[in-house]
């Protein structure tokens, strides 16, 4: 990858507007997050980062991109609250797909392969006015607490851009044109909505 600048002032102009038109060649840390149990660990495959019991009842798929501010917003006033309540206690199973830049997905992924990929989520989402480039990337892997040689070889290897790729064309093959997309068992969710909105669907789903 070539150490260009990210732009983000278009993303910042509008909250769901995905970067179909995106162009790359590419702070003090939050306290560390709680170790999850066993069940809630991140796992990597062709369908997704899935973070949660695979055997949950229901699914929450989303497509999110780390410029977006409605990702962000979702992410830090939501995300936490729906793990917290359903996804460590065995109910929800939260599968994430990145949408361009892959810049950020790829550093995301790199950072599971050190089981960080909530630290680094949740950290990159908390400081998004302050991604400018991809040094920052490997700042904020540091802040985490990541062997930073590790991140630097997998995030240089360019091993992701096929994964993401992939999850980009199934998204838009799924009719994904904004970020954050949600599917909760198959129902298509759009946009930051209140936590007490995605509780009514989850409930719902769980007493089907």
């Amino acid at each position: 990858m070539s150490d260009k600048k990210i732009i983000v002032v278009a993303i910042i102009l509008s909250a769901l507007v995905i970067g179909g038109g995106w162009y790359y060649s590419k702070n003090s840390p939050q306290q560390a997050a709680i170790s999850q149990p066993q069940k809630t660990a991140a796992v990597i495959s062709e369908a997704g980062i899935s973070f949660g019991d695979p055997n949950a009842a229901v699914t929450i798929e989303e497509y999110t991109n780390f410029l977006c501010p409605a990702c962000a917003r979702f992410a830090t006033e939501t995300f936490g609250k729906i793990k917290d309540a359903y996804v460590a206690t065995g109910k929800v199973k939260f599968v994430f797909f990145f949408y361009p830049p892959f810049e950020l997905g790829e550093a995301t992924l790199c950072a599971q392969e050190q089981n960080k990929f909530i630290e680094y989520h949740d950290y990159l989402f908390n400081h998004q006015g302050q991604i400018t480039d991809e040094d920052i990337l490997k700042d904020f892997a540091t802040n985490v607490g990541m062997d930073l040689a590790k991140f630097n070889e997998c995030y240089a290897s360019d091993r992701y851009d096929g994964k993401l790729q992939k999850w980009l064309d199934e998204g838009q093959a799924r009719e994904v044109d904004a970020t954050p997309t949600f599917f909760i068992n198959g129902q298509k969710f759009i946009g930051a909505q209140p936590y007490e909105e995605f509780q009514k669907i989850i409930d719902q789903k769980l007493n089907q």
